[in-house]
């Protein structure tokens, strides 16, 4: 089982992405995986002012997807009685990954819920659970197990760790434009979030130069203050503080100066 240390430090879009990181990476340099993370700020800009939304986001594919396609994984998915899902869970070897869909009892306890309405847990053969978010683990009894499940099961089971997916970052890098970026404050945390992780994961790339990877670092440095920003933004908004509508124009300008820079150290 992952700890919630490797769960908090992977960099996935999802709560199935991040297990599966944090999986993988015992087995497998998963910063192979990050060669089709991508995608450009005019990109970013003009989904999430269509109404783009952070947990649904489908212009970067999953890292599980492109691990499947180019053959490091295989995996089962099975809607299933809640026996059946017992027997499937405990019949896990110590190197496969299983994954249960979760009902929103399973949030009773806890003060937030997933963004999403179909959640997931990761579950051993003992019944240990371990939650992306709130991050948190525990034990099930086989009652409890019961109450919460809601019918799905997801297995992951390594297949071929010597493939290599294909890495299309410098040349995604190349093809990109730089319009004025605009992105309506509503969405602007979502939108700051994907480029934030998109460029950590670009980061990590060994194949970009380290001039353009020591551009990514200013670049990230600068996503995770406007990240701290909107998050406070939100909690401030929630007490009920009247804020402007304004989005941080001068810091748009900014991230946009950094994916020129970027654009011309891989040119």
């Amino acid at each position: 089982m992952s700890s919630k240390k490797e769960l908090s430090e992977t960099l996935g879009l999802s709560c199935v992405e991040k297990y599966f990181l944090a999986w993988l990476g015992r087995y497998y340099d998963v910063r192979r995986l990050y060669g089709n993370s991508f995608v450009s700020i005019g990109q970013v800009s003009n989904d999430f002012s269509r109404g783009a939304t952070y947990e649904n986001y489908c212009h970067i594919p999953r890292l599980q997807d492109i691990a499947e396609e180019y053959g490091v994984v295989r995996h089962s998915y099975q809607l299933c009685e809640t026996s059946e899902a017992l027997k499937k869970i405990c019949a896990q070897t110590s190197d496969e990954l299983c994954l249960i869909r979760v009902n929103t009892r399973f949030f009773l306890n806890f003060k937030r819920s997933s963004w999403r309405e179909d959640h997931y847990v990761r579950v051993d053969k003992e019944l240990n659970w371990l939650n992306e978010y709130p991050l948190s683990e525990g034990k099930f009894t086989e009652e409890e197990f019961g109450e919460i499940y809601d019918g799905a099961v997801c297995v992951y089971e390594l297949s071929d760790l010597t493939a290599e997916p294909e890495d299309k970052t410098i040349e995604m890098i190349r093809r990109q434009s730089f319009p004025p970026p605009s992105i309506n404050i509503g969405r602007f945390e979502d939108a700051i979030g994907i480029l934030r992780m998109t460029r950590k994961r670009m980061e990590k790339n060994l194949n970009l130069p380290d001039s353009a990877r020591e551009v990514l670092r200013g670049e990230i440095a600068l996503l995770d203050r406007l990240y701290l920003f909107v998050s406070l933004r939100e909690i401030k908004k929630k007490k009920g503080v009247r804020l402007s509508a304004e989005t941080p124009e001068e810091e748009l300008g900014q991230i946009l100066e950094y994916e020129k820079r970027l654009w011309e150290a891989v040119k």
